[in-house]
């Protein structure tokens, strides 16, 4: 095998693919990429068993192969450079790589060895999204899934997909995130699946680090419970969770006896202050006290061997007067991904979730599970 290719090419791909290296010790070879150079490009490959990465960029291939190197190292090395035509070749299962002034050698595993990761040629996608609706979705839906195995099912994100929408749904049990997308062309098929939240953080960092104006395209591999996205040249390849995601439709109020509009900043600052006394309580527990008739919200947090402080911040307030606690760790996890200033807050009782929706995007909507008082 021997090549030549672009510094600045192989760097930028090497560290998107390198972020699924698996880094157990298990299996030696999963620390490795996978290089193939066949027909003018080389293809890369990457996987943790989990989520694997295929991608691929033009080279100078003067003869063809197939070899896995040691990823960390490697893309180190290749980033460490400065740019430059960077020469690559095999000899007796060492990978040499070099440029005019730098240049290192790679002990190697035999690429039979290497899992296989799956891809598509001919077939068609079940939808394309657009890297800024991914991406918001993700931002919006991802952070409430369960970063714990008990449920395995909680660790990922439902994609409910119907002819015109995709719906992104996430919880924890404390709390739950959907964000509906609005697709520019019918989906090709109505199908639920749910995706590990890893592997959608791994392809919103994809499509933010390459920056084209692509579609994503999405695959839906039955026969091997996998899911598939295409971006540009990169493919991510995804497992599935099997399991029953929780009916949570029926969760969600459908009214409201207290709504308050608010400034997502105000309600920030708020909390800060009394989070200084809130993170030392169990449960990280804030009271609001909620009052339409002077359209103020006062948050306050009380422990008994250290103390208690109050803030208070104003709305738009329609409804009955409620008060109601909430963690103020949840809290501040929806706040601070919501990308817009203005938000609404719903309450009905104090046993039932608080609702957040943002003013220009009706297809959002985010509930916390109240504490008690």
């Amino acid at each position: 095998m021997q090549f030549s290719c672009n510094q600045d090419t192989l760097a930028k791909y090497l560290n998107i693919i390198s972020r699924v290296v698996s880094t157990k010790p298990g299996l030696p070879i999963l620390n490795n990429v996978q290089f193939e150079a066949s027909k003018g490009k080389l293809i890369m490959t990457a996987t943790d068993l989990e989520i694997g990465i295929n991608t691929w960029i033009g080279a100078d291939v003067k003869s063809e192969g197939k070899i896995t190197v040691p990823a960390r190292q490697l893309t180190e090395f290749v980033t460490s450079i400065p740019a430059d035509t960077i020469e690559a070749n095999l000899d007796n299962q060492t990978f040499n790589i070099s440029t005019t002034n730098n240049s290192a050698s790679f002990n190697t595993i035999a690429a039979d060895e290497f899992p296989s990761v799956t891809t598509v040629t001919n077939e068609k996608p079940i939808l394309k999204i657009q890297k800024d609706d991914l991406i918001k979705a993700v931002n919006r839906v991802a952070f409430a899934c369960a970063t714990d195995d008990i449920k395995p099912v909680l660790t990922g994100v439902l994609l409910e997909i119907s002819s015109e929408n995709i719906s992104f749904v996430g919880t924890d049990g404390l709390r739950l995130s959907r964000q509906i997308i609005k697709l520019e062309s019918s989906a090709a098929k109505e199908i639920n699946i749910l995706v590990p939240v890893k592997a959608l953080f791994e392809l919103s960092h994809i499509v933010s680090e390459i920056d084209e104006d692509d579609d994503i395209e999405m695959y839906f591999i039955e026969d091997r419970n996998q899911v598939l996205f295409r971006y540009g040249d990169v493919d991510l390849v995804s497992r599935l969770i099997d399991g029953q995601f929780p009916e949570y439709r029926q969760i969600i109020p459908t009214g409201y006896k207290t709504l308050c509009k608010v400034s997502k900043t105000d309600f920030l600052n708020s909390l800060k202050v009394t989070n200084i006394i809130a993170k030392s309580v169990l449960g990280n527990k804030i009271i609001l006290d909620i009052d339409p008739k002077t359209g103020k919200i006062t948050m306050s947090a009380t422990q008994t061997d250290l103390g208690s402080n109050k803030s208070v911040f104003e709305g738009k307030i329609e409804g009955d007067a409620l008060r109601i606690a909430f963690s103020s760790r949840l809290l501040a996890d929806i706040l601070n991904h919501i990308d817009s200033e203005d938000i609404i807050f719903e309450c009905s009782e104090t046993i039932k979730p608080g609702v957040f929706k943002i003013v220009d995007d009706p297809d959002f909507v985010h509930l916390v599970m109240p504490m008690m008082l």
